[in-house]
């Protein structure tokens, strides 16, 4: 089978001048998971806005299912803002999710624009992304996956999720001065920190390495991160077992490594004339993200204090 993909090329370099000897044997080795990560489609019937080509998602998400299906990935995390605004979106891009291979699972989360719709309309989401919950988690051959909703305190999602007004305003009040200072970002409400914190002992206890999903970032610094996130950042670093966070909203992407976890940012896919997206491979003891269309190279290597590796390809 021969995929062609739009305006993206394929970058091949020996592994001798950028893995060291253990590394090189890994990535020789059969990836344990490999996951297909999509970012910010923001799918819309309407003009682009600046860098923002809305309707070009459509055909951008169909090359992703094309090259996922190919590379045979175990599952699909999308990353938030499957559309842009309208629910009639939603109408034409879950399609195109479902073109997966049959027995490959898809798993959403919400994002910002995911509420860009009537309140009304808010009750039918989680049934429409067929999300058990706003927050949950799932185990794939010995590893958790905890999926977060960045939305849970918002002003845009509270008919949905129905918090105290004081409890939004609280949140959004302590970021007066900081760069994140933004409606459309969000916080995690006191509820799902802890549920995570009790997800995070589950997983230490039954021995399994966690990979937290996101829409909104914690780390580095920035306008789009998540309005709580230095508690966020508390917990997870707390937790011995996380090896990453990884999420979208910051359409340029973003890395950072601090405390043994890799913080990785998807490119949006909105932002593009190509496209962009990736496949998260997990090896043994390292992690190797192939970058598709704009998803940028990021680091081609770092080492984590409890011996993890992030080895980040271009394709």
């Amino acid at each position: 089978m021969v995929i062609k993909l739009k305006h993206t090329f394929i970058l091949l370099i020996s592994t001798t001048f950028i893995l060291s000897s253990c590394a090189q044997a890994q990535a020789q080795a059969h990836a344990i998971i490999k996951i297909g990560l999509i970012a910010d489609p923001q799918y819309q019937d309407a003009p682009g806005s600046g860098e923002r080509q809305y309707r070009e998602s459509l055909w951008k998400l169909n090359e992703a299912i094309d090259t996922f299906n190919y590379y045979q990935v175990d599952f699909i995390q999308n990353l938030g803002d499957i559309i842009n605004e309208e629910w009639r979106s939603f109408d034409s891009i879950i399609p195109v999710y479902n073109r997966i291979n049959p027995d490959t699972e898809t798993y959403h989360l919400l994002g910002n624009h995911d509420f860009s719709i009537d309140s009304i309309q808010m009750t039918d989401l989680l049934e429409t992304l067929s999300m058990p919950d706003c927050y949950y988690s799932y185990v794939k051959k010995k590893w958790r996956f905890i999926v977060l909703d960045a939305t849970d305190y918002s002003y845009y999602a509270n008919p949905l999720h129905n918090h105290p007004i004081d409890k939004i305003d609280g949140s959004f009040a302590s970021t007066e001065g900081l760069p994140n200072h933004y409606d459309w970002n969000g916080g995690i409400g006191e509820e799902q920190q802890i549920w995570l914190k009790k997800t995070l002992d589950s997983a230490k206890s039954l021995h399994q390495k966690v990979i937290i999903f996101s829409h909104m970032p914690l780390k580095p610094e920035h306008a789009t991160n998540l309005w709580n996130h230095k508690e966020i950042v508390d917990i997870i670093e707390s937790s011995s077992n996380v090896v990453a966070f990884i999420n979208g909203h910051r359409h340029e992407g973003g890395y950072a490594f601090e405390n043994g976890i890799h913080y990785i940012t998807i490119c949006g896919m909105v932002n593009t004339m190509i496209s962009s997206y990736g496949i998260l491979e997990i090896y043994r003891d390292s992690l190797v993200l192939k970058g598709f269309g704009n998803q940028q190279e990021l680091a081609p290597e770092q080492t984590a204090s409890h011996g993890w590796k992030v080895l980040l390809e271009k394709k």
